[in-house]
């Protein structure tokens, strides 16, 4: 067996060359680190310009159908609409029905309103019309009763001869403080009978009286029927929107209107309860 001795200056050229080969090796791993985190090489990214991006999106645009954002229309082109379901308030329909039968439907996005619109106009129309019929035959039997009753001839000799007597003191108070019950009594009342000139005259009188009356009573019924409409067309738009809510909120899902009133308090108040059934 045989040896080779090392000797010293042999053995630092030998250690010189493996620190060399350390240090190199040690430098390019970190060339290599440095290059790879700070930039990309040439095979992993191709630089494009503002240009081709704009025209890539182009042509992309023109086949699906949907505007292209430039520079210059970037600022013009609004983004879509969005589709927003506004919750319509139950008091102000109530409200709004109260008022104007119908308006309250049309708040709420309901033509039926215009059904109580319409039935509105058709009890004012009623309600004139027979209003001025009415105030029409009244004027024509006073002016009848004028000409065919006279009070002279009633009081006098060749009539009751019933000066101071009661029926003379009603009939003038009516006279001078309600036209209304003298021209009623005159007619009505066979106490003042002889103040007619001819019986046939009376029952004239009196049959435009009743024409008069009737008419006016159904211009009374027409603003009744004004009331009425207000009420039935403010609980069907409770009613309507209730269900619309319950159609949103689902079948186990329950509405109700809860009133809370006391008599001259400040507490009353209206609100709607939701509750869900098990």
């Amino acid at each position: 067996m045989s040896y080779h001795r090392v000797g010293p200056a042999e053995g630092i050229g030998f250690l010189t060359s493996r620190a060399t080969c350390c240090t190199v090796f040690l430098g390019a791993l970190c060339l290599i680190l440095w290059t790879g985190s700070g930039q990309a090489s040439q095979l992993d990214f191709t630089p494009t310009s503002t240009n081709e991006i704009l025209l890539a999106q182009r042509a992309i645009s023109d086949s699906d159908g949907v505007p292209v954002v430039t520079e210059a229309n970037a600022a013009t082109i609004a983004p879509p609409p969005t589709e927003m379901v506004k919750s319509k308030s139950e008091g102000k329909a109530f409200l709004y029905n109260m008022i104007l039968p119908g308006t309250g439907h049309l708040y709420a996005g309901s033509k039926r309103g215009w059904v109580y619109l319409g039935l509105e106009g058709v009890m004012w129309g009623t309600y004139f019309y027979y209003h001025d019929r009415g105030k029409t035959k009244e004027a024509e039997y006073v002016a009848h009763a004028d000409e065919h009753w006279d009070y002279d001839r009633w009081v006098g000799v060749n009539g009751c001869n019933c000066a101071g007597s009661p029926q003379d003191s009603l009939i003038v108070y009516f006279y001078n403080n309600n036209k209304q019950h003298y021209y009623e009594d005159i007619v009505k009342l066979n106490a003042y009978a002889e103040g007619w000139d001819d019986p046939a005259n009376r029952n004239f009188n009196r049959g435009m009286r009743n024409d008069s009356n009737n008419f006016l009573k159904n211009a009374r019924y027409a603003i009744v029927g004004t009331f009425v409409n207000r009420i039935v067309s403010a609980v069907d738009v409770l009613q309507m929107m209730r269900r619309r809510a319950s159609s949103v909120l689902g079948e186990n899902t329950e509405l109700k209107l809860k009133l809370k009133t006391k008599p001259f308090a400040n507490e009353n108040a209206v609100g709607f309860e939701i509750k869900q059934k098990l």
